[in-house]
């Protein structure tokens, strides 16, 4: 694990960087399927035989909120995702895993991830049109490197 001291982000993806001070998430939630094939083969019990074939697709969904009247280039966070999704290519995730006073920072690398959806709901709009918060939901899928099974 590389160690990073002081991080002033929380995530980050290929070069975009989730904080507080660009776009901060409030949820993550980890999916990962887990393969079983159904073997018809004869058994003295009445369920089939499963066989446990490796684990599965995994995904990762991001959610969170910005203010942009609060944060650098507030409404052009989601233009900056966008950004990097459209470079079509995996891009490295990485976090903090720990962090405060009495120990530095941590980062983890969580290899290779694809943006598969990036959604933007734009609310509480001033006189202008300029929205006073931004909530965005981005879906990611792990990247295995097999390129001819994509």
């Amino acid at each position: 694990m590389a160690k990073i001291n002081h991080a002033n982000y929380m995530m980050q993806l290929g070069k975009y960087k989730f904080s507080v001070s660009t776009a901060a998430y409030q949820k993550i939630q980890f999916n990962t399927q887990y393969r079983w094939k159904t073997l018809d083969t004869q058994t003295d019990q009445a369920t089939p035989v499963q066989q446990f074939v490796g684990v599965g697709k995994q995904e990762l969904e991001i959610e969170g909120t910005i203010f942009p009247q609060l944060v650098k280039d507030g409404l052009k966070q989601l233009d900056k995702m966008r950004a990097e999704a459209a470079k079509g290519e995996p891009l490295t995730l990485t976090y903090v895993e720990e962090s405060g006073k009495s120990s530095p920072s941590v980062g983890r690398v969580l290899d290779k991830w694809v943006i598969t959806d990036i959604n933007e709901t734009r609310t509480l709009f001033l006189n202008d049109g300029i929205p006073r918060e931004i909530q965005f939901m981005m879906k990611l899928s792990r990247y295995d490197g097999n390129e001819g099974a994509k």
